[in-house]
């Protein structure tokens, strides 16, 4: 992996990570099903809509309008297509032909994110639910939890590549 010298001192996370990591996607049998996301602490970015939950072994994004429009290729479960080309690089999120960036004030949520991405465990993607946001409220959920399934059924694994 090849990363500029600047690039590498702002993110060092990246170094020494693989070059691609699987995970394994969930839908939810039935519309509206999903399990609780548990204890966290919440990071807003009011300007880009963006509301990050950090848990134990788990990082959310509440799934808002605008971010549920740049992230629905992530789980698209009754599509016959094939999963998205996933990005992560030194400062962005590229999915599909759609590109978040992200600066020094988003380092707490990518760290958190890197740190499940370091670990052998299997990671897990699927959306869940908390009763202190407003009812119909989705969270997309990364994590090395493996989730219920009774609510959730797997659909194709998403290969995520760290560049």
């Amino acid at each position: 992996m090849r990363l500029h010298r600047s690039a590498v001192s702002r993110f060092r996370f990246l170094e020494g990570m693989v070059s691609e990591r699987k995970i394994r996607r969930y839908a939810a049998y039935f519309h509206g099903w999903a399990t609780a996301f548990g204890n966290h602490a919440k990071c807003f970015d009011e300007e880009r809509d963006l509301v990050w939950l950090l848990g134990e072994d788990q990082v959310g994004l509440i799934l808002t309008p605008k971010v549920k429009a740049f992230l629905s290729p992530l789980f698209l479960a009754n599509s016959n297509a094939a999963p998205p080309k996933v990005e992560l690089g030194a400062g962005m999120l590229q999915i599909a032909d759609a590109t978040v960036r992200f600066g020094a004030e988003d380092r707490r949520e990518i760290t958190a994110v890197m740190d499940l991405l370091k670990g052998t465990c299997d990671l897990h993607l699927l959306q869940t639910y908390h009763l202190v946001y407003p009812s119909g409220t989705r969270i997309l959920t990364l994590t090395h939890q493996s989730p219920l399934p009774l609510v959730y059924r797997e659909i194709d694994p998403l290969i995520l590549r760290l560049t």
